[in-house]
């Protein structure tokens, strides 16, 4: 986090406020407005992708994974050019520690977000609702499924310590369909607020520290 001060006169300091702090820090766009290509690489899975443009946390689109049987999920263990360090301290622009996710599901017991990486490969999840099939370690952020759009800071180095995110996996399992937006790596604690459009019961959730 870098800042910077101006020293103003009074009669300006006022006006001129905002533009004496700047801030500096990464964020990693992993899906926002951008789901055709993240169609592209998760190639792996028996889930349906596809573009959602009506339901959508925010913009103008979102990834949904349709339920037809199998393992309801798509994904892509070496995402092309993904090699973000999870770290505790970020510094350098590959470097980060906190992830951002939007997600909602319709109908079924559960859904999951996998991240893989180096090492533990899979061994990084989160879900909401019942873990369906009992694919562990995960955290369950949410008791029960998103019904509706629900948002999720973690801090992946609490969660899981040290590691290089290499890939990931949208995971619906079960009833029709799982939808996912504002996918960030960020690495500060607090990421720019989005517009819900007034379809989220917001959860900005907490940071849970285990």
């Amino acid at each position: 986090m870098k800042y910077r001060f101006c020293f103003l006169s009074s009669a300006v300091f006022a006006l001129m406020l905002l533009s004496c702090f700047t801030f500096a820090s990464e964020i990693v766009t992993i899906l926002d407005e951008n789901v055709d290509d993240v169609i592209k690489y998760i190639t792996s899975g028996n889930g349906k992708p596809d573009k959602s443009t009506d339901d959508k946390f925010k913009g103008n689109e979102a990834l949904k994974i349709g339920v037809d049987g199998g393992d309801g999920q798509n994904f892509n263990p070496n995402a092309p050019d993904w090699k973000f360090e999870i770290v505790e301290n970020p510094s350098t622009a590959s470097e980060f520690r906190y992830i951002t996710f939007a997600w909602r599901k319709d109908g079924g017991e559960g859904i999951q977000l996998q991240l893989h990486g180096n090492p533990d490969t899979w061994g990084h999840r989160y879900h909401g609702g019942a873990n369906v099939k009992n694919w562990n370690p995960s955290i369950q952020v949410s008791k029960t499924i998103p019904a509706k759009w629900e948002v999720h800071t973690r801090d992946l180095f609490k969660d899981w310590k040290k590691f290089q995110l290499t890939g990931i996996a949208f995971t619906a399992w079960d009833g029709k369909a799982g939808y996912w937006d504002y996918v960030m790596l960020h690495q500060d604690e607090s990421v720019a607020s989005v517009d819900s459009k007034g379809k989220i019961t917001a959860i900005w959730a907490d940071l849970k520290r285990r």
